[in-house]
């Protein structure tokens, strides 16, 4: 890592190379065609809310004028979403309708192992969003892991958060992927909940489980 490195509010500029880690780093840390056929389809469902509707939340990890990672974040998880309901959604459903994503065969496959999952569990519980209405997540490139630039991001915006008043923030971890649990725990998350994310998709049934984890800030 050179000593060029910064963090720094997001600019409209970066949308490029924040949605391409996004992507590179989709399924704890391995990129997205494992599992889902169409990165735009894919980076506009995990990305147009915070660079789109709440950019100001949003930092980049800057080095020497390349984007290495980045913490996407809302300090109302209620706002996100009636947002993501009313306005993200349906613009992806179509853009993936147009595109044929919804009956390419990977995308069959992961619907026919977690349509029922997903209509027994309905929405997201999550925490109490009373007690943690803020939440983030944190994605670094590869090369540049390992080095605090993660720790960097998720401090800017907890900066954020409190200078707004926000009693806490949460964040979703991938049940396998330990290494993202300690990230969180060394930082004073806890864990709040553990939820079912989504059933594999080749036939082995197995289903994998997000940890949701919060920090208060009073």
């Amino acid at each position: 890592m050179g000593t060029e490195l910064q963090i720094r509010p997001y600019e409209p500029r970066d949308r490029a190379a924040l949605r391409q880690i996004c992507c590179d780093t989709a399924d704890a840390g391995q990129p997205v065609e494992k599992f889902f056929p169409n990165r735009e389809v894919f980076a506009d469902l995990l990305t147009n809310y915070y660079t789109e509707f709440e950019p100001q939340s949003t930092f980049v990890a800057d080095n020497g004028g390349e984007v290495v990672g980045y913490t996407t974040g809302c300090l109302d998880t209620k706002r996100f979403l009636r947002t993501m309901k009313r306005r993200i959604v349906p613009a992806i459903f179509f853009k993936a309708l147009v595109r044929g994503v919804l009956w390419h065969p990977q995308t069959v496959r992961l619907l026919r192992a977690n349509l029922g999952l997903w209509l027994k569990s309905g929405h997201r519980t999550g925490p109490a969003l009373d007690d943690y209405p803020a939440h983030l997540h944190v994605n670094v490139r590869q090369g540049f892991r390992g080095q605090k630039v993660g720790q960097r991001l998720v401090e800017k915006f907890c900066q954020r958060a409190l200078a707004a008043a926000v009693r806490g923030v949460h964040a979703g971890v991938s049940a396998e992927n330990a290494q993202a649990r300690h990230f969180f725990q060394g930082l004073g998350f806890v864990e709040l909940h553990r939820e079912a994310r989504m059933r594999k998709p080749d036939g082995s049934g197995d289903i994998l489980y997000t940890i949701l984890y919060g920090k208060r800030f009073d």
